[in-house]
């Protein structure tokens, strides 16, 4: 028996993959069948779209690390985008002339990632705010000596100078200690998305960040995955392909 025979979508690929009760599902939300209908339709194409190793991305081995792996300790958010299936949209806020939209699938990416790795993406940018930080307070202290102080006037704009210019040179020294930082680690470690092979192989298959970062990729972190598993999802596709056919 279906789940509720008067959805337009029940017992679908994207139904049991979102696993809710009626009253929870987004679908429900929709006015149409139509629109239902391309919400699977649009679902089916994220998923052709996919790896078949997916899954393996949120595994319980770190992805990020070159060599052996160790074990997962929470996971790497960001999201991906790709073209497909093509959408159009009004250019200004929905309204207007119809273009076609940059993102027509958007997969939010847990990836799986350990405790050292994770310490590294955050000391890459915590190496430059400490620097920034530990300058400006230098330049700080400096401006408040009462030999230093002596050489200018009480209402001189020499001490914003000076804690300007300690900022600024704490933001160049943070910016090389990180990039050199980033030298080393990157011996050891994954720090662009695109280094691990799933992910290249998305992006070979057209997929982006929507969020673009070149060099070192910036994550949200997080203790659980933010995207349902695809479980089998080779079989699912295969299964798509057959009921279409």
């Amino acid at each position: 028996m279906p789940k509720n025979k008067d959805c337009a979508v029940t017992d679908s690929s994207l139904c049991k993959w979102l696993n809710k009760e009626c009253e929870q599902c987004y679908v429900n939300t929709l006015k149409t069948d139509d629109d239902k209908k391309q919400a699977l339709n649009s679902f089916e194409v994220m998923l052709s779209l996919l790896p078949d190793e997916f899954d393996e991305l949120s595994g319980e081995k770190c992805q990020f690390c070159k060599g052996d792996k160790k074990k997962t300790d929470g996971y790497a958010v960001t999201d991906l985008g790709h073209p497909e299936p093509k959408t159009m949209r009004g250019m200004f806020f929905g309204i207007g002339k119809k273009v076609r939209r940059r993102i027509g699938s958007l997969v939010p990416m847990n990836i799986s990632i350990c405790r050292d790795c994770r310490r590294t993406f955050r000391m890459i940018e915590a190496i430059k705010w400490f620097s920034i930080i530990a300058f400006i307070a230098i330049a700080i202290v400096i401006v408040c000596l009462p030999s230093v102080a002596a050489l200018y006037a009480a209402e001189s704009v020499v001490p914003y100078v000076i804690v300007l210019g300690g900022g600024l040179l704490g933001y160049i020294v943070g910016r090389l200690a990180s990039m050199r930082y980033t030298k080393v680690k990157n011996e050891k470690t994954c720090l662009n998305i695109f280094e691990i092979p799933i992910c290249a192989q998305m992006r070979e298959n057209g997929w982006f960040l929507v969020q673009e970062s070149p060099g070192v990729t910036r994550f949200i972190f997080s203790k659980k995955p933010v995207l349902h598993k695809i479980k089998g999802l080779k079989e699912l596709k295969k299964t798509i392909s057959e009921e279409n056919e």
